[in-house]
């Protein structure tokens, strides 16, 4: 928003309104209420060491990169059945 006059504060925009509105009142599968979804999430992979589930094997490669990285990845260990 411009500047207005001199002892006028300025005012939100329609667009930053209803961006706040929208970001509260999404669903990011995030809290108590996403966390079936995050469980039942399609995961082939769990990391044996801190049990982070992950749904591929490039995509634990990753996560072993940067959270264990003095660490050897297992893969056999990781297979979730």
């Amino acid at each position: 928003s411009t500047m207005g006059g001199k002892a006028k504060p300025t005012k939100h925009t329609a667009k930053e309104i209803a961006k706040k509105v929208f970001e509260a009142t999404v669903n990011r599968g995030g809290g108590a209420g996403g966390h079936a979804a995050r469980m039942d999430a399609k995961c082939a992979y769990k990391c044996y060491i801190c049990l982070c589930a992950q749904p591929s094997e490039k995509s634990l490669q990753i996560h072993f990169d940067s959270k264990h990285p003095k660490d050897a990845l297992d893969l056999e260990k990781c297979k979730v059945v």
